[in-house]
């Protein structure tokens, strides 16, 4: 009896399934017919209003984060709107969004969805359903005309058949593809503008500069411009012309100001544009500050961060500017854009945040590192002639281009800077899965480093890698915002690189060999939640031998190695910091920022340069401006206004005070405890320089 009543609850069990899939599989082909057409309650071909009384403007392309109508045409040319619901409560607004904050290598994907659905593509049929792919692009996008859905190298278009029991399908003839009109609204509707305003460089106060001058070139010579409106400092001037003198910006003191326009037109086809263009940096300035630069990672296409940066660094100086800015790698999301992309749309939206003074740039994990290459060799500062998209020399304060240009990098005669862009780190394995390691790097840095050292005059040497080379959760330094440790080997191989000891060690060599004063900035561990770090002479560096095996060795440090600071605001720990860097005597200053409070953290490192001499052919401008130490943060204390910061301090070096770097390589197992890390309070700066 028990055996037949267990026959009889398995057959039971087995029905229900059974029955679950085939009401599942009916559910998934009855929503086919959730697919519908509404009628706009008024059209005229560049305008819609829909029947709640909103007014939508007729565009040609999906925006990220942006919510569309998207009309098709009937054989009476009358157009209806692409909904969804049960035929009753119909839902007619579709809301795009483009996958980006994610793993730079993962691949292109997109959603199209009403607050109930998702419009999706499912091996070639239109679907509510819809699933994620980390391997293969899954994207929406349209083209004027059509809705299509890209899936790799498979494209698909949306089809209309008023008279089918199915109105609305997936096709990958084009000829059979529904005739599409998508609406918006918002204060961007089609972006029109090709080329952003810029100004190419800064000006020096007093030098009676002319009024500057501000243009922007259109994306489409069809495109009728209905209004243009300039705004300097957020004051609008109705021009209705592409170009702009700004008047008002001749004669002013130093400081920092931002012009932008405002385009609204439309063409012969319907379509409606309305963009606001990059704030241009128009930066004016008391004097450049000799051997200094600013620099910071992951602004993650926040650009506007980045004349934050520019304008809290002069307020700290008092209208005096850095020399240099180094971009270290992340300036876009994932997934990674190829290089003509980064080029053509990326770059023309960076460049007019950086107000004219000269910037190199690294790639990260999620830029391509031949675009970054490219454009540090636009900046035509000195960049090596064998750049390649693993990096090189991006920077060369003594080189013929720096003398002959004549802009800021004249002050930066004493800087060389070595950029790794993040793929020269990246490997696939015999299983096609990455890892990374810094071997093929190694010998380049060598070199750069041997070749450098022939012709030394105490150069600030920066390596500018988006990667680190401790260990995360074993570096006693590896700690969060709170003070407290991470976890051992947190993250993975991206963030723990193998090979890092043996760049260590090469350049621990050198900088003790021939004095060279080298740092290493970095970024990219944000995601991870761990607090800036700062080591320097005296400090000891634990760095990943194999991350496979987690074997790690330790290295007392004869350069500094430092967080570049991470510029974004979203990620992780990114809190808006950068770092400020400058020569301070027989020393650096280093301080990292946080632009949208002014609070500092202030360190210092040695010069290590022992010659007696320094070469006579450094120049510095007429103005220079003063030293900005810790002193001149203000002295009074809260809570609230106080940052925590290493009690690091760097000890003069001494010819035989080195010591020797085992050979042994520990592991995690072995590994010594943990060691606490003192902090210090610093006062937030002032408002003003």
């Amino acid at each position: 009896m028990k055996q037949k009543h267990l026959l009889a609850v398995i057959c039971a069990a087995v029905s229900a399934l059974s029955m679950a899939v085939f009401f599942n599989q009916r559910s998934y082909a009855e929503e086919e017919d959730f697919f519908t057409v509404s009628a706009p309650a008024e059209t005229d071909g560049s305008t819609i209003t829909t029947p709640d009384g909103q007014k939508w403007s007729r565009v040609k392309s999906l925006d990220d984060n942006k919510s569309y109508v998207i009309c098709v045409k009937k054989s009476d040319g009358t157009e209806v709107m692409l909904s969804a619901g049960d035929g009753q409560d119909e839902e007619y607004i579709w809301r795009y969004y483009r996958r980006n904050m994610v793993a730079s290598t993962y691949s292109k994907f997109s959603y199209l969805s009403t607050p109930s659905h998702y419009l999706s593509c499912i091996d070639g049929k239109l679907s509510f359903r819809y699933w994620e792919s980390t391997i293969k692009d899954l994207f929406w996008f349209a083209d004027e005309t059509a809705l299509i859905f890209r899936e790799d190298e498979n494209t698909y278009y949306l089809k209309y058949d008023e008279n089918a029991e199915t109105q609305f399908s997936m096709t990958t003839d084009r000829s059979e593809a529904a005739e599409v009109s998508v609406y918006t609204k918002g204060d961007t509707l089609e972006r029109c503008i090709k080329a952003q305003p810029c100004s190419e460089n800064y000006v020096t106060e007093g030098s009676g500069y002319a009024a500057p001058e501000f243009s922007v070139t259109l994306s489409d010579a069809g495109i009728i411009t209905d209004n243009v409106v300039w705004n300097v400092d957020g004051t609008a001037h109705d021009t209705d012309t592409l170009s702009f003198t700004a008047v008002e910006l001749a004669g002013r003191e130093a400081g920092v100001h931002r012009v932008s326009c405002i385009i609204e037109g439309h063409d012969d086809k319907g379509i409606i544009y309305r963009e606001k263009s990059s704030d241009a940096l128009f930066v004016i300035a008391k004097g450049v500050i000799p051997d200094s630069f600013i620099s910071f990672s992951d602004v993650h296409e926040e650009y506007h961060l980045i004349g934050n940066a520019i304008e809290t660094t002069m307020n700290r100086t008092g209208g005096y500017i850095p020399g240099l800015i180094i971009c270290t790698g992340d300036l876009v999301n994932g997934p990674t854009p190829d290089s003509d992309y980064m080029l053509g749309h990326y770059y023309p939206l960076i460049k007019p945040h950086l107000g004219g003074i000269d910037t190199v740039f690294v790639s990260g994990n999620h830029d391509p590192g031949k675009a970054a290459s490219e454009m540090s060799v636009k900046a035509d500062l000195g960049a090596a002639k064998d750049l390649s998209a693993s990096g090189g020399l991006i920077f060369d304060g003594s080189s013929d281009a720096v003398k002959a240009n004549g802009t800021s990098s004249t002050a930066d005669r004493n800087i060389k800077v070595f950029g790794i862009n993040y793929e020269a780190a990246a490997h696939r394995n015999i299983h096609d899965d990455r890892y990374y390691s810094y071997d093929s790097i190694i010998d380049s840095t060598k070199k750069f480093l041997e070749e450098t050292a022939k012709d030394y005059n105490g150069e600030l040497i920066v390596i500018s890698a988006h990667s680190g080379l401790h260990v995360l959760g074993i570096d006693p330094a590896s700690v969060n915002r709170n003070g407290n440790s991470i976890s051992d080997w947190i993250g993975e191989n991206a963030y723990n690189i193998d090979k890092s000891y043996e760049l260590a060690s090469l350049i621990n060599s050198c900088a003790e060999q021939y004095d060279m004063n080298i740092i290493w900035l970095f970024g990219h561990d944000h995601s991870r939640q761990e607090t800036e770090m700062f080591l320097t002479e005296g400090d000891t560096l634990t760095s990943p031998v194999k991350y496979t095996e987690q074997s790690f060795n330790t290295l007392p440090l004869h350069f500094t190695y430092a967080h570049a600071g991470y510029l974004s605001t979203s990620i992780g720990s990114a809190d808006s910091s950068f770092c400020f860097v400058q020569k301070n005597d027989d020393k650096y200053s280093f301080d990292l920022i946080r632009t949208y409070d002014n609070t500092v953290r202030h360190t210092e490192f040695a010069d290590r340069y022992t010659a007696s001499v320094k070469s006579t052919e450094t120049t510095a401008p007429a103005e220079t401006a003063p030293l900005i130490t810790e002193q001149a943060a203000t002295t009074e204390t809260s809570a609230a206004d106080t940052v925590t910061e290493p009690a690091v301090t760097a000890p003069a070096v001494s010819e035989n005070g080195t010591e020797t770097v085992s050979s042994d390589v520990q592991t995690s197992e072995s590994k010594k405890e943990t060691e606490a890390v003192s902090f210090q309070n610093i006062s937030s700066l002032p408002e003003t320089g």
